[in-house]
C-alpha cells in the first residue's frame, strides 16, 4: 500500500514538473521573441533619428530582419526562423531645407541600409499588388572528434556546421530589390558567405 502511495505521489511529480518545465520554456521563448521585436522598433526609430537630423528634413527608416531563435532543446541544432520588423517616421527640420521631399531608407536584416526613391501617391481608386519572396536554403554537417590523451584520458568533441542562405525579392515603393544573405553569429543573416559554427564537449 504505501509503496504504491510513493510510486503515484512520484508519477504525479515528474507529469507536473513536465507541465511546470513546458510553462517555463514557453514564457522565456514568448519573451525572448517580444525582447527582439521591441529592439528592432528602438532601432529603427533610432535610425530614422539619425537620418532625419542630417538631412535636416524628416526621415522614414524601414528594418525587416529575419533570426534563428536559440534551440532550447537540441542546442546542436538550428533553432526555429522568425522574422522582426520596426518602422519610424521622424521629422527634425529648423526650415531652412526647402526639399519637398524627406529621405526614406529601407534595410533588411544586417545589410546597409538602400535609399529609397520618392514616388507619388497613386491615384484614388488605383489598386496596386506588391509580392515579396523569400527563400530559406539549409544545411547542417555534426562532427564528432575523439581525442585520447597520454594518460589513458578520452574526449569527445560535437561539433556542428550550419550552412544557411536566405534569398529574397522584396517589392519596395514599386521595385523589386534582390537579398542574398547568410547565416552567421548571433543567429542574424548577413551579406556574403557565413558557416554558422557550434561545438561542445561530450566528455
Amino acid at each position: 500500500m504505501v509503496r504504491g502511495k510513493v510510486g503515484q505521489s512520484t508519477t504525479e511529480f515528474v507529469v507536473l514538473g513536465s507541465l511546470i518545465i513546458m510553462a517555463f520554456s514557453f514564457l522565456i521563448n514568448y519573451s525572448e521573441k517580444l525582447n527582439r521585436q521591441q529592439s528592432y522598433i528602438q532601432q529603427s526609430f533610432r535610425a530614422a533619428l539619425k537620418e532625419a537630423r542630417a538631412a535636416n528634413h524628416s526621415a522614414s527608416y524601414t528594418k525587416v530582419a529575419f533570426r534563428r531563435m536559440p534551440n532550447v532543446m537540441t542546442p546542436m541544432e538550428l533553432g526555429q526562423i522568425q522574422s522582426f520588423s520596426g518602422n519610424a517616421n521622424v521629422l527634425w527640420a529648423d526650415g531652412k531645407n526647402t526639399s519637398p521631399h524627406g529621405v526614406s531608407k529601407y534595410q533588411f536584416n544586417e545589410g546597409a541600409a538602400i535609399d529609397i526613391p520618392y514616388r507619388e501617391t497613386p491615384d484614388e481608386g488605383t489598386v496596386e499588388t506588391s509580392e515579396n519572396k523569400f527563400v530559406n536554403t539549409t544545411s547542417s554537417d555534426i562532427i564528432f572528434a575523439k581525442q585520447e590523451g597520454l594518460g589513458g584520458g578520452i574526449v569527445t568533441n560535437k561539433a556542428l556546421q550550419a550552412r544557411d542562405v536566405l534569398t529574397a525579392d522584396i517589392d519596395i515603393s514599386g521595385s523589386t530589390y534582390s537579398f542574398r544573405h547568410t547565416l552567421g553569429e548571433g543567429g542574424k543573416y548577413y551579406p556574403g558567405d557565413h558557416v554558422l559554427e557550434r561545438s561542445r564537449s561530450m566528455q
